[in-house]
């Protein structure tokens, strides 16, 4: 991808959502750094202040935490044009109860919260996106909860292939095992008996 070009993929994110005119969009490719991130390298860590919030401009990453063992729990997988943060700790300062991390060479476009404060100070209609952006993670968040509460781990595989169809090419089946909440293995045979049952 040519640097130069790097902010138009958030420019028309924007611009589905909102009308903006030169110099907002001017302001917005200023407040927006792009960033490269090494394959296995962390865009913030767990126990650490997120002090970057980002959006996908190319490859793939996996936000997740890791319980007092060491387990990893995989909360959700983030392609192109997915936001990538820990809410809490970007807005309010407090330890970041997640970590992400890149599953391939990743460019992403990164902000802090001071520059994000002045945006909206000087793009104020970016408010209103950002509010929509995190009532739909919520809502998200609440479906699957939900689902991992009341539904079966093949309900939750079925969910997430319907959502991301290239999934299974981008991801490692570990990992998706880990999303889903159950063991490789369980996760195989699942896969099986799922091709079983349409061949």
């Amino acid at each position: 991808m040519i640097l130069e070009n790097v902010h138009d993929e958030l420019i028309r994110y924007f611009l589905s959502r909102v009308s903006l005119d030169e110099y907002e969009i001017h302001l917005i490719k200023k407040a927006y750094e792009p960033k490269f991130v090494k394959k296995k390298a962390f865009i913030f860590n767990q126990g650490e202040i997120c002090k970057t919030e980002a959006f996908v401009i190319d490859g793939t990453a996996k936000v997740f935490y890791s319980d007092e063992r060491g387990n990893e729990h995989i909360l959700y997988f983030a392609f192109k044009d997915w936001w990538i943060g820990d809410i809490a700790s970007f807005n309010f300062g407090e330890q970041a109860n997640m970590s992400a991390q890149a599953l391939e060479d990743l460019l992403v476009l990164t902000i802090n919260p001071e520059r994000k404060e002045e945006l909206f100070i000087k793009v104020p209609k970016l408010e209103r996106i950002f509010r929509i952006i995190t009532q739909r993670t919520l809502t998200v968040l609440q479906k699957r909860f939900f689902l991992t509460m009341s539904g079966s781990a093949k309900d939750r595989y079925l969910q997430l292939i319907e959502r991301y169809p290239k999934i299974e090419q981008l991801v490692p089946q570990y990992q998706i095992a880990s999303y889903l909440g159950i063991l490789p293995e369980s996760l195989s045979r699942m896969k099986k008996q799922l091709y079983a049952q349409h061949f």
